[in-house]
């Protein structure tokens, strides 16, 4: 994703590689992901940041919740899928 100064809100690295063993970025951008039907957590999350919410910390709940729907959103991406639970140790 090529993104422009000022539109990268959100940048992250997943905890592996991809195939070819390079880190994946997880990235919010407003202006790639706004409007992005394949991507409705994303558009959420952009929407909760341009309406204030990040400057509200009485919305804390709900960004942890959107926080939470964009990261699995990004993880299936890359063929991930949030556990959760951990699997039964043998």
């Amino acid at each position: 994703m090529l993104t422009l100064p000022g539109d990268l809100i959100i940048s992250a690295v997943a905890p592996k590689n991809d195939a070819q063993g390079r880190p994946i970025h997880m990235e919010l951008c407003a202006s790639c992901d706004a409007g992005d039907t394949d991507r409705p957590a994303a558009g959420l999350l952009l929407q909760f940041f341009a309406d204030g919410g990040g400057q509200d910390e009485t919305r804390a709940p709900e960004a942890a919740h959107l926080m939470m729907e964009w990261t699995k959103e990004c993880m299936a991406a890359h063929g991930w899928y949030w556990q959760e639970t951990p699997p039964d140790q043998p």
